[in-house]
């Protein structure tokens, strides 16, 4: 319980964070949109998460979110590509690209694609903005949503409800369900 805390308290953190970023400062409103998409993509697999009761969940969107993005900050500070409006050395990979495809990936493994659709489509508005405001080129983007996915696929095991148990053998599978009235 204590780590799931932990970990809440992290990404609220990160979220709060990106917030701050995304209102204040000189940036264009394709940023700022594009921000409030890389907010909104996790605070909608945490919501999802905790809707369901699932903290080992909430614990695994912590994880690979910050694995994620200690890899992106790690490989962004050997200062391989200029970036396209020419500010730093940092443009490969995306960290915004990282953290919105984080969720989005996680949202798909941990309860399947249906319900990833939407912060799918917020990653990639995401990663348009990023390329459209010219802080990355699109390689950048998908380079992050691949960091990502390497971190996801990893820490993040399929949600499965505790009511719920599977069972098979090599002749047959077996489904039960167990309900409390």
């Amino acid at each position: 319980m204590k780590k799931t805390l932990f970990v809440l308290y992290a990404i609220i953190c990160v979220i709060h964070s990106n917030v701050t970023h995304a209102i204040g400062g000189p940036f264009s409103s394709w940023t700022k949109a594009g921000d409030m998409m890389l907010v909104m993509s996790p605070a909608y697999a945490l919501g999802l998460s905790i809707a369901a009761n699932d903290y080992n969940g909430v614990l695994q969107l912590g994880k690979s979110v910050l694995a994620g993005q200690i890899a992106s900050e790690g490989i962004k500070s050997l200062k391989l590509e200029q970036r396209p409006n020419k500010k730093d050395k940092k443009s490969f990979p995306s960290g915004h690209a990282v953290g919105a495809f984080s969720s989005a990936m996680y949202v798909h493994k941990r309860y399947g694609i249906r319900y990833a659709i939407t912060p799918y489509f917020m990653s990639i508005f995401t990663s348009y903005t990023r390329v459209k405001t010219r802080a990355h080129y699109w390689h950048d983007c998908i380079a992050g949503a691949a960091v990502s996915a390497l971190f996801t696929w990893i820490l993040v095991d399929k949600y499965v409800p505790k009511n719920v148990e599977l069972s098979a053998d090599t002749q047959s599978v077996h489904v039960g369900f167990n309900t409390l009235f």
